[in-house]
C-alpha cells in the first residue's frame, strides 16, 4: 500500500471547512443568532441542537429540541415499587422509551403554540445524525449550549457515583467523570463534521468577567478541565459582545495569557469583526490580497 503525504497549501481565496468553532460570551450576546445563518446556503445550511429552548424566536433556524443526554424510558409502579416498562425484542425484555411529543414540553410561539413538543436526547439526535447526515441539506451544527449540557451530564455523574453534589467525588473522580463524558460528545459530532468537511458551532456562556492584574479573564462558564479540553479541540475561539444600545455585536480573536480566546485560522487572528458569516467570510476571503 501507497501512503500519500500531503503537503499543506492553505487556499485563503475560500472559506474553510470542516471547521470548529467555539463562541463565548454572555447570554444575549448574538451567538445563536449569528450561529444560526453559519453557513454559505444561510439558516438553510445550518441545523441547531437546542439545549436551553433559545431558538424560539429565532427567525428561520432549524432546530431540534434537545433536553437530555440518555434516552428516557417508561416506567409503571407496581405494588409500590417504580419498574421499567419493557417489551419483548427477540426474546429480550427491552425498554420503552417516552415518545418524543410525550417528554412534557410544550411549543411556545408559532402555528403549534401550546401543543405538545417533541424534545430528544443527544443520543438519539447523535444516532440519526450518524446515520441520516449524507441525506440531509446541512453543512452547520450547531451545539447552544455547551453549558446546559454539562449540567445534565454532572447530575448523571452524581447519581452514577451515588454523590449529592460535584466535588465530592473522591481524588476528583467526578470531575474527570464529567469532562470524559462532555467531551466524548463533542468529539463525536466533530468527527462527524470532519468527516463530511462540514463545521460544529459550540455556544457557550462566558464566565463574569473578572480583573486581575489590570487585565480582563476571559474564558467559558465551564469547569476548568472541561474548559481547557474544549478550548483545545477548537479551531476557532471567538468572544462575542454587544454595546449598550444593542445595535452593535462584534466577535474577538484577539487572544492572550488571560484569554481563552483565538484563531488558528490566520486571516482570525488578534481581529475584531462584525458578529456575522459574511464578515468573517470577507475577512478570510481576502486576507491573501491584503497580505501582498
Amino acid at each position: 500500500m501507497n501512503i500519500k503525504v500531503q503537503n499543506v497549501k492553505t487556499d485563503w481565496t475560500l472559506m474553510p471547512s470542516g471547521v470548529t468553532w467555539l463562541f463565548v460570551g454572555q447570554p444575549k450576546s448574538g451567538k445563536t443568532t449569528a450561529a444560526s445563518k453559519w453557513s454559505e446556503k444561510g439558516a438553510d445550511g445550518v441545523l441547531i441542537i437546542d439545549t436551553e429552548s433559545g431558538t424560539d424566536w429565532c427567525e428561520d433556524a432549524n432546530v431540534i429540541h434537545c433536553n437530555s443526554i440518555n434516552i428516557p424510558f417508561q416506567s409503571e409502579v407496581k405494588d409500590g415499587v417504580k419498574l421499567p416498562v419493557t417489551k419483548k425484542v427477540n426474546g429480550k425484555d427491552i425498554p420503552v422509551p417516552i415518545p418524543p411529543e410525550e417528554r412534557g414540553f410544550y411549543c411556545r410561539t408559532g402555528k403549534d403554540k401550546g401543543k405538545p413538543m417533541p424534545v430528544y436526547s443527544m443520543v438519539e439526535i447523535l444516532n440519526w445524525l450518524r446515520k441520516e447526515w449524507d441525506k440531509l441539506p446541512y453543512d452547520t451544527i450547531v451545539i447552544d449550549t455547551i453549558s446546559a449540557v454539562n449540567e445534565w451530564i454532572e447530575r448523571i455523574v452524581q447519581t452514577e457515583l451515588g454523590i449529592n453534589a460535584m466535588g465530592e467525588g473522591s481524588w476528583g473522580s467526578d470531575w474527570a467523570l464529567a469532562r470524559k463524558k462532555n467531551v466524548d460528545i463533542m468529539v463525536r459530532l466533530q468527527q462527524l463534521m470532519k468527516k463530511y468537511a462540514g463545521n460544529l458551532i459550540i455556544n457557550a456562556h462566558s464566565k463574569s468577567t473578572m480583573v486581575t492584574d489590570g487585565k480582563a479573564q476571559l474564558s467559558p462558564d465551564l469547569p476548568r478541565g472541561l474548559s481547557a479540553s474544549l478550548v483545545a479541540k477548537a479551531d476557532v475561539i471567538g468572544y462575542t459582545t454587544v454595546n449598550k444600545d444593542g445595535s452593535i455585536y462584534e466577535i474577538s480573536f484577539k487572544s492572550y495569557d488571560e484569554r481563552t480566546i483565538g484563531s488558528r485560522l490566520k486571516p482570525l487572528a488578534q481581529k475584531t469583526l462584525p458578529l456575522e458569516y459574511q464578515a468573517i467570510k470577507d475577512e478570510i476571503v481576502n486576507y491573501k490580497k491584503e497580505s501582498e
